[in-house]
């Protein structure tokens, strides 16, 4: 059989694009491994500073090409909460916005917020499971009592203590007894501190492990094909 240069050029070029192909397969089946780690690193994070699994599970990955191969993959990982997530990565100062002077933080005593549509408020609803100062004044039907000292401060309410528990308003029926019901004394019940800031802890590193998942892809890569 006569050998060609032609023929050896062929079948080298063959050899070459499938030995190429392997390569991009490898190298993005690391890359998008690496990506899927550093997503649940992040995740894993958020559980260690007592945060939700609903937190947690903000982070996405995705690789790219999706589908496909290549010599050049990228991962891209964020979070669908990224307000949060960057303040407790960068230990954010938290100021109060739009001309306000005070953060209204709640107690335990703030109920848990009703669903959407419960109250009408000229406010927008703030993100959370308590209820704003506004929705605890529509709730209990009394104003909030403030008072400050310094650079900080309390809201109080008057309510009555429910009989399964929790504060109840101090409507009339309440306080002079109902229905057999002995009465129920009003009283000022604490539903938010005032502070004119807040200084989030430092709870998350993002650096350091995208360095060290970006070191992985690179030891595994010379690894293999080194």
């Amino acid at each position: 059989m006569r050998l060609t240069a032609r023929q050896v050029s062929l079948s080298l070029a063959q050899q070459l694009h499938a030995t190429e192909g392997d390569i991009a397969a490898d190298i993005t089946a690391i890359m998008a491994e690496e990506t899927t780690g550093l997503r649940d690193d992040y995740r894993q994070q958020v559980r260690d500073a007592g945060m939700s699994n609903r937190l947690a599970n903000t982070w996405r990955a995705e690789a790219y090409p999706k589908g496909g191969r290549s010599l050049n993959p990228a991962g891209y990982v964020w979070s669908n909460a990224p307000a949060i997530i960057d303040a407790f990565s960068r230990g954010a100062y938290i100021r109060p916005v739009n001309g306000g002077k005070w953060l209204w933080i709640p107690t335990r005593n703030v109920p848990a917020r009703r669903r959407a549509g419960s109250y009408s408020s000229s406010v927008k609803r703030s993100n959370g499971t308590r209820m704003s100062p506004e929705e605890v004044e529509l709730h209990f039907n009394a104003e909030l009592q403030v008072v400050i000292d310094g650079g900080k401060g309390e809201a109080f309410i008057d309510v009555v203590s429910g009989l399964s528990g929790g504060y109840r308003r101090a409507t009339a029926g309440r306080t002079q007894g109902r229905r057999g019901m002995a009465p129920r004394k009003a009283r000022p019940v604490l539903m938010f501190t005032l502070t004119k800031g807040v200084r989030m802890p430092r709870l998350f590193d993002l650096d350091g492990p995208a360095e060290r998942r970006a070191g992985n892809v690179a030891r595994r890569i010379q690894a293999k094909w080194g």
